[in-house]
């Protein structure tokens, strides 16, 4: 597509913007406001801010011009950040994880439920394409060093029996081929030699040709019926990539490439104009300030017959000095008079009237609570505003004609520079300032003979803000070693492990359809898997990508995956690691088991685990079996001391600061063994992967039966969906692996697969058994969130009671 296809669409997408941010902004002047009425509006805003992702990351993969991308980058991380923070206030609001979209925001704004499922922004990734390949290659380096070789497939052992039969089948096989070739040869040369004086009867042609017409017709209706499937979607198209689709990424790649060059254009601009730009203009308004600020003062003493406190360069320097006008007055704003004792008399007696209204209104004020919402302040609105207006002003009108190949602009960069260089040279021009006017000053005194008067020292830098931070510095057990040194060490004793590049949208799954209507009535939907990739998306993947929305977003430290095995907990993590280009950190017990002995051993492991994975972030932290460290009776056939990081991992977890991209993630198949208020102090957000629904279970079967081609009218694949409902997604997929030999996809196109082959399969395998579901789904109701939200409705209910009662 050319540049105009996305400039376009750049214009579109402000539109789009101002619009959403009109919504959202009346949404803050609506202040306090019930519940009821906020749901709607902030379901809408997360659709229409979903939707601005996916168009500004398509944008900012492709468009070319460098300054641009700047603008665009703002816009997408802002919106980023302004999506995660209505995540968490619908968190707030519904008191559950789950956001479930409203049928009629997706109707208004004519998405799919899919489209309103949030995208991850190319750009974490690719900006750190080289970053991420030479982490991983030295990581495969150093296990090979260690002789750690890759997994191979493992050849195939035969007894001498089983080789013989092999040996044995393919000769006769040979031998029959060679018969059939001996025969027909023969047979070629009978008919040779047969005399062919017999002529066709019309009864024979009217055969022939009755077949060969009713073939045709029926070859010719069913490819008429194949086509009108394909057309409305009830068949799918032969899985095999478009020629189209891969010129589509060719040309794709081929503007990634450009971006580059156009992006070191840029960057060798800057210094280079820079450079010239100090050269010619440098001297030149380093004697204008001087001399202005030498007038100024002049005028200063002759007003005010004394000389000007020069401030500070924290204060502003000398640009806050010409819009203070001296008046030889002090000023006396910062005077504060005291309170009067009958305004304190006051003030106490207004205090009591309060208290006893605060007591009388205790109850109304609850229900209140419960019932209204007020949504928490935004770091990123702002920021989206001042961004697309800035967009308006510069680039939404500017003609492009006299620059197609959308190279940098030479004249900005040059005003950019110069306000950059007089900002330097004004803070050196400062420097030489307050030290004349020291000299002066010192000069004034001895003239007037004051002694005793000495020149006030430039103002100390103000601390603004809240109170100083407690947290003590950790001390730096390793300071004299580099981070090459302690990444390899880790990699050698296996805490920082490689893992295969996946996808966060191969985690196939249907969305639960009927939460928004069933959450309006008053009814809480079970959540399906693709719920579980969206909350993964939300709360471990976004907010890791990006080091300015990881700060100013609420901050997640750290996540507890729970659900039974194949239910995809690993894949999950897999998946987070590779869309970020992260860093993992395995510290589950069996891993660490005999790696830094003793106390000090432990107290190195956890100081090294944090400091790299800061120095290498974004990092994940990883603990398996995430349960053990906090069950009560540990058996005696463990021997991996699964305790020793249980005082620590508290510890751990609340050293991630915001300004750290790291994440600490459980994952557990038992989570109610645990102790449950050790467990839930340690893990902030718990996610449980449901039992796969008959939509997932289908959607998946579909797609991975699609790619493998076996995919047929024959396979009844709701019939196949009904019978699995009680395994898991890696069950089903370790059966099908297992169907789908060589031999049997290269039977396919003779011998159709049947669902009766996967479910013979299946019944050698172990369901999750509905012992196991409500054992899961009542510790569920043991989470914090999941208390405080029965509580809240505990509470309203009967407050709702004793209204109902007061008022008959």
């Amino acid at each position: 597509m050319a540049n105009k296809t996305y400039n376009d669409l750049l214009c579109e997408t402000s539109e789009l913007i101002g619009e959403a941010t009109q919504v959202d902004e009346a949404l803050f002047e609506s202040g306090v406001a019930e519940r009821s009425t906020l749901q709607p509006l902030l379901l809408e805003l997360r659709v229409r801010y979903t939707i601005l992702l996916s168009r500004l990351d398509a944008v900012y993969d492709q468009i070319l011009q460098p300054q641009k991308r700047l603008i665009v980058k703002r816009l997408l991380e802002s919106c980023l950040g302004r999506l995660i923070e209505i995540k968490h206030d619908l968190v707030e609001l519904h008191l559950s994880d789950f956001t479930f979209d409203d049928d009629e925001a997706l109707k208004k704004l004519q998405v799919t439920p899919y489209e309103a499922e949030p995208c991850i922004p190319q750009y974490f990734v690719r900006e750190r394409k080289e970053e991420i390949k030479s982490r991983r290659g030295f990581i495969e380096e150093t296990l090979r060093k260690l002789g750690h070789e890759p997994e191979k497939q493992k050849p195939l052992v035969l007894t001498e029996q089983q080789a013989v039969l092999i040996i044995q089948s393919h000769e006769r096989a040979r031998q029959g081929r060679l018969r059939g070739q001996f025969m027909k040869e023969i047979r070629l040369l009978k008919e040779k030699g047969r005399d062919q004086k017999g002529e066709m009867t019309p009864a024979a042609a009217t055969s022939i040709q009755k077949v060969w017409r009713g073939f045709i017709a029926r070859r010719e209706t069913k490819r008429r019926k194949r086509a009108e499937q394909l057309l409305i979607g009830m068949d799918l198209p032969t899985y095999m990539e478009s020629m189209e689709i891969k010129k589509a990424e060719e040309v794709k790649d081929f503007r990634r490439q450009l971006q580059v060059q156009r992006e070191k254009e840029y960057q060798e601009a800057l210094e280079k104009i820079e450079e010239q730009l100090r050269i010619q203009n440098g001297v030149k308004i380093n004697e204008q300030i001087g001399d202005e600020l030498r007038r100024w003062i002049r005028e200063y003493y002759d007003r005010t017959g004394r000389f000007p406190e020069f401030p500070s360069e924290d204060a502003g320097g000398s640009r806050t000095m010409y819009s203070r006008q001296g008046t030889g007055v002090d000023s006396d704003l910062s005077k504060s008079s005291p309170v009067s004792s009958k305004e304190s008399k006051r003030s106490k007696e207004s205090k009591d009237k309060k208290n006893s209204k605060a007591e009388e209104s205790k109850n109304k004020d609850e229900v209140d609570d419960l019932q209204m919402y007020k949504c928490r302040s935004s770091a990123f609105l702002q920021e989206i505003t001042n961004a697309n207006e800035e967009f308006e002003d510069i680039w939404k009108f500017k003609d492009d004609a006299d620059n197609p190949h959308e190279r940098y602009y030479k004249d900005m960069i040059e005003r950019e520079k110069m306000v950059k260089i007089e900002h330097e040279i004004r803070n050196v021009v400062d420097e030489m300032m307050r030290s004349e006017l020291e000299l002066l000053q010192a000069a004034f005194d001895k003239d007037r003979a004051h002694k005793g008067k000495k020149s006030k020292k430039p103002q100390k830098k103000v601390r603004r803000g809240g109170k100083k931070s407690k947290k003590k510095k950790e001390k730096d057990l390793t300071p004299d070693r580099t981070t090459e040194s302690l990444f390899e060490e880790l990699v050698m004793n296996g805490i920082i492990k490689p893992y295969p590049i996946v996808k966060i949208d191969d985690y196939l799954g249907e969305k639960c359809y009927v939460g928004g209507e069933w959450r309006n009535e008053g009814k809480e939907a079970t959540p399906c898997l693709g719920d579980i990739r969206q909350l993964i998306k939300e709360y471990c993947i976004l907010p890791l990508g990006s080091e300015q929305v990881r700060s100013q977003t609420p901050l997640v430290r750290s996540v507890l995956l729970t659900g039974p095995a194949g239910s995809g907990k690993k894949f999950l993590l897999k998946a987070i690691c590779s869309e970020v280009g992260g860093t993992l950190f395995d510290l589950t017990p069996a891993n660490i088991v005999g790696k830094y002995p003793g106390k000090s051993g432990l107290i190195m492991l956890i100081h090294l685990v944090m400091k790299v994975s800061r120095l290498l972030q974004p990092s994940v932290i990883w603990m398996d079996e995430a349960e053990k460290p906090f069950v009560k009776k540990i058996p005696k056939t463990d021997k991996t001391d699964p305790k020793r990081l249980k005082k620590d991992l508290v510890k751990i977890i609340k050293g991630i600061c915001p300004e750290d991209r790291v994440l600490f993630i459980g994952t557990s198949r038992t989570p109610w063994d645990a102790e449950q208020k050790l467990l839930f102090q340690c893990y902030q957000k718990v996610i449980q992967i449901p039992r796969a629904d008959y939509g997932s279970i289908s959607l998946m079967w579909k797609t991975k039966l699609h790619r493998a081609g076996a995919l047929s009218p024959r396979l009844e694949v709701s019939c196949l969906s009904r019978i699995s409902d009680s395994y898991t997604i890696g069950t089903l997929l370790s059966v099908l692996d297992e169907v789908l030999t060589t031999k049997r996809r290269l039977q396919l196109r003779v011998r159709a697969l049947t669902a009766q082959e996967i479910a013979v399969q299946l019944s050698f395998r172990e369901p999750v058994y509905v012992e196991h579901d409500a054992l899961a789904e009542a510790w569920m109701f043991k989470t914090p969130l999941e208390r405080r939200k029965q509580k809240a409705l505990q509470r309203l209910q009967e407050l709702q009671q004793e209204a109902e009662a007061a008022a008959k």
